[in-house]
C-alpha cells in the first residue's frame, strides 16, 4: 500500500483573505498527482464582497476557470459569479447547452476569465470551500460495476452517490438535491467521474478532500490479493527496447500524422505502463478505454494495441493495425454522431500500447504529448483499482462521443490562438550553446519549435537550454553534450532525439571552428581537425537526420550554415575555405537526392560573425587582426565598413534566414544558398 496523502496545510503559510486562501489550497491540491491529474478538477469559495456598482455586499463565487491546472493556477485563473444568479438560472428552463451562454451574464466585476462547465456543481452546494477532484483511488470506486454500493462500504455516510451524469447544469440539481435528501453527507461520489466535497472554510475542505482519497486507497489495498490485470502473458520489458523504439518511432510519428498535420511523442516505460501490457487482461480492458471525462478528452475513446516483435519493419506492421483503427473510429463516430456534431478529428490513435516497450503518447507540443501519456496511466491506475475491488466499467460509448465531440469543449477549442508557425515539428541544432546556433534555437523555439539543442560544451549547453526553456517551456528543450566529429556520440544525440519527441523533421548543420593558414603551412593536425569538423561530421549528421526524416515519410528541412569562404577565396584560410566549398556541393547534392522523400536542403553563407560566436575566439580575432594589419579591437569597424550595406552582421541576422528557410513560407525552396554577409562583392554567388 501506498503511503497516505500527507495534509500540507501550513498555518504559518495560508493566507487570511478568502480568495487568496482559495488559492493557497487549490495549489496544495493541484501539486500532488495522487489528487489529480494535470488541468483536472475545479475548487471554489463564497465570498461576500461589495458589488462594484451598488456598494451593497453580495455573494460571489469564485470558480477555478475553463482550461487552468490547479497546481499552478493563480486568483486570475478564477471566474467570479454572483452567486444569485447562477442559482436563478434554473428558472430560465432552458437545455444544458444554452445555460451556459448565460454564464457570461452572471459575471462579477467584469471578470474576463471563462467559468467551467462544473461551475453549477459548485453554486448548488450550500458550503463556503467546494472541492471537485479526479482521485485515481477514488474513480476506481466511481468506475466499478458496483459503484454505488462500494460508496457505502468505503465511506459509509460520508459520501452520497450520483450515477453518471455529463457535467453541467443537471448534475449541478441532481447534487443539489442529494444533499438536501441526505443531510450530514461530506461529499458525493459521480459515476465514472471523480467526488466532489465540501465544508464552511478551506482548511477544513483540502483535508477533507485528501482523507477521503486515503480512504479509498486504504479499501483498495485491503483487496488486493492476486493481481488484478491478472496473470503475466509476457516478459515485462525487451532487454533492447530502448534500440527498438529507436526503429519503431519515426516510422509510428508519420503515419498518425494527418492532414500535414504532424504530433510531437512522449515515450512511457514506466514500472505501471509495462505491467499492464504483460498482463492477461490487457486486450479486454483497453477495448474499454477509460472513464473520466478528463482523460478520453486527450486519450481518445480507446488506444491502439501494437504487437510488435521488435524485428519484422514497424511499417508492414503499423500498415494494418493503423488501417484497423481508422476503420473502427470512423465506424464509432458515424454511429455516435449528432446533427450538429463537429467534423471528425484525427482517426489515428492518440495513445498506443506497445508490449514489452511501453507507451507513446501524442500531442500537437511536447508538453501535451506528455499530458496524454500521463492521463492515460491514470486511467491504467483506475482500471488497477477498480479491477481489484470489483470490475472496471467504462462509459457507454455514446456518453464518451458526447464527451469527446462536445459543442462546448470545440468552442474551447476554437477560442485558442492560432498555432505558431514552426509547431509540431522538432529541430535539430547542432553548435546550439552560443552565436548561430543559440541565436537559432531560440526563434525556431519562439515560432513554435520543439527544439534540440547538441555542443560540445556541456556548461554553455545547459544554459543554452536554460535559455530557450523560458521561451518553449522545459518540455519543449532537450540538450545533449555532444562531440559531433565522435560517429558514435553523433548517432547517440539522434538516437536520444527520437526516444524523447519521436523524430527530426528540421536540422540545422551549424558546429564548426577554424584554423588560419595557407596550404604551406597548414599542418596535418589542423586539416584532421578542420575536415572531420566541417566534411565529415557534416556528412554524418546530415545523414543521421534523413534517415530519420526517411523513415517518417513527412518530409523535412535542413540548413547547412557554411561561409562567405565557401564562394570566395578566403585569404590565410585554405582548408577552411575549401571545407566550407564542400558543405555547399554537400548541401546541393543532398537537396537533388532528397527531394523525392520531401526533404529540401539548402544552406547560409554568413561572414564576420563576431558576435558570441565560438570561432572568432581570442586566437583566431588575434590572427585575423594580424593579417588584416589591424588591432583585434578594430576588427568589428573593419568589416562593418568593407561591407556594402555598412552594417555588422550578428548571429540573429543569421538565423533569420535559418528559420525562413526550414518554414513553409520557403517550401518551394531547395538546393539554395543564401547570403547573410551585409553585402560582399567576393562572395557573391556567381
Amino acid at each position: 500500500m501506498s503511503s497516505p496523502v500527507p495534509n500540507r496545510w501550513d498555518a504559518a503559510l495560508a493566507p487570511s483573505d478568502p480568495l487568496a486562501q482559495l488559492v493557497y489550497a487549490s495549489n496544495l491540491l493541484g501539486s500532488d498527482p495522487r489528487v489529480t491529474n494535470f488541468g483536472g478538477g475545479n475548487t471554489s469559495a463564497k465570498i461576500p464582497m461589495a458589488d462594484p456598482l451598488t456598494g451593497e455586499t453580495v455573494e460571489v463565487l469564485w470558480v477555478k476557470g475553463s482550461g487552468g491546472d490547479l497546481g499552478s493556477a493563480n486568483a486570475g485563473g478564477f471566474a467570479s459569479l454572483y452567486q444569485d444568479k447562477v442559482v436563478a438560472l434554473e428558472a430560465k428552463g432552458l437545455p444544458e447547452d444554452e445555460i451556459v451562454a448565460l454564464y457570461n451574464h452572471c459575471t462579477f466585476n467584469l471578470n474576463p476569465r471563462a467559468c467551467s462547465i462544473d461551475t453549477p456543481l459548485h453554486a448548488f452546494v450550500p458550503y463556503r470551500a467546494v472541492s471537485h477532484l479526479h482521485a485515481d483511488a477514488v474513480i476506481a470506486i466511481a468506475a466499478s460495476r458496483d459503484a454505488e454500493r462500494l460508496c457505502r462500504e468505503v465511506w459509509g455516510g460520508r459520501m452520497g452517490y450520483l450515477p453518471w451524469k455529463r457535467p453541467g447544469f443537471d448534475l449541478g440539481l441532481m447534487l443539489r438535491d442529494l444533499i438536501r435528501d441526505n443531510p450530514g453527507i461530506e461529499g458525493a461520489l459521480m459515476g465514472s467521474h471523480g467526488y466532489i466535497c465540501w465544508a464552511d472554510d478551506w482548511e477544513k475542505a483540502y483535508a477533507l478532500s485528501l482523507d477521503l482519497i486515503n480512504q479509498a486507497e486504504a479499501f483498495i489495498a485491503s483487496r488486493r490479493t492476486a493481481h488484478p490485470f491478472g496473470e503475466l502473458i509476457r516478459e515485462l520489458k525487451a532487454d533492447d527496447a530502448e534500440a527498438k523504439w529507436r526503429r519503431l518511432l519515426p516510422v509510428l510519428r508519420g503515419r498518425v500524422a494527418h492532414n500535414g498535420q504532424r504530433l510531437i511523442a512522449s515515450v512511457d516505460q514506466s514500472e505501471p505502463v509495462l505491467e499492464f501490457l504483460g498482463r492477461a487482461k490487457r486486450d479486454r480492458l483497453a477495448a474499454l478505454g477509460t472513464s473520466c471525462p478528463d482523460h478520453f478528452l486527450r486519450t481518445k475513446i480507446r488506444p491502439l494495441v501494437l504487437e510488435w516483435d521488435g524485428h519484422a519493419d514497424p511499417a508492414t506492421v503499423l500498415a494494418p493495425a493503423l488501417e484497423a483503427f481508422r476503420e473502427d473510429y470512423c465506424a464509432y463516430y458515424e454511429r455516435c454522431k449528432r446533427p450538429d456534431s463537429p467534423a471528425m478529428r484525427n482517426p489515428n490513435p492518440s495513445v498506443v500500447l506497445v508490449p514489452g516497450l511501453g507507451m507513446v503518447s501524442f500531442g500537437k507540443n511536447a508538453a501535451e504529448a506528455r499530458i496524454t501519456g500521463e492521463f492515460y496511466r491514470n486511467a491504467i491506475a483506475v482500471m488497477e483499482g477498480a479491477e481489484t475491488v470489483d470490475e472496471y466499467v467504462a462509459l457507454p460509448e455514446q456518453e464518451a462521443f458526447d464527451i469527446e465531440y462536445w459543442l462546448l469543449e470545440e468552442a474551447k477549442l476554437k477560442r485558442q490562438p492560432p498555432e505558431a508557425e514552426l509547431s509540431r515539428q522538432i529541430a535539430v541544432i547542432t553548435g546550439a550553446a552560443q552565436g548561430i546556433g543559440l541565436a537559432t534555437a531560440r526563434q525556431m523555439a519562439s515560432l513554435g519549435a520543439t527544439v534540440v539543442l547538441l555542443d560540445l560544451t556541456a556548461s554553455k549547453l545547459s544554459e543554452a537550454v536554460g535559455e530557450v526553456a523560458k521561451i518553449a517551456g522545459k518540455d519543449a528543450v532537450l540538450g545533449i553534450p555532444c562531440d559531433v566529429t565522435d560517429s558514435a556520440a553523433l548517432t547517440a544525440a539522434f538516437d536520444q532525439a527520437v526516444l524523447r519527441f519521436g523524430g527530426v523533421d528540421l536540422l540545422v548543420v551549424n558546429a564548426g571552428n577554424a584554423r588560419r593558414g595557407t596550404v604551406a603551412d597548414t599542418s596535418c593536425e589542423d586539416y584532421d581537425f578542420l575536415s572531420n569538423l566541417l566534411m565529415r561530421a557534416y556528412f554524418e549528421t546530415m545523414a543521421e537526420a534523413s534517415r530519420v526524416m526517411i523513415a517518417q515519410g513527412t518530409g523535412g528541412s535542413m540548413v547547412v550554415v557554411a561561409s562567405k569562404n565557401g564562394s570566395a577565396a578566403g585569404s590565410n584560410a585554405a582548408v577552411y575555405s575549401a571545407a566550407k566549398a564542400f558543405e555547399l556541393h554537400l548541401a546541393r547534392c543532398s537537396a537533388n537526392d532528397l527531394a523525392k522523400f520531401g526533404i529540401r536542403v539548402n544552406a547560409v553563407n554568413p561572414d564576420a560573425v563576431l558576435q558570441g560566436s565560438g570561432i572568432w575566439s581570442d586566437e583566431w580575432r588575434t590572427q585575423t587582426a594580424a593579417s588584416l594589419g589591424i588591432a583585434p579591437e578594430a576588427l568589428e569597424a573593419h568589416y562593418r565598413d568593407r561591407s556594402l550595406l555598412k552594417v555588422m552582421v550578428r548571429p540573429e541576422d543569421i538565423a533569420e534566414a535559418i528559420v525562413w528557410l526550414s518554414s513553409s513560407r520557403a517550401s518551394r525552396t531547395t538546393g539554395g544558398t543564401i547570403s547573410v554577409d551585409g553585402g560582399n562583392r567576393e562572395g557573391f554567388l556567381r
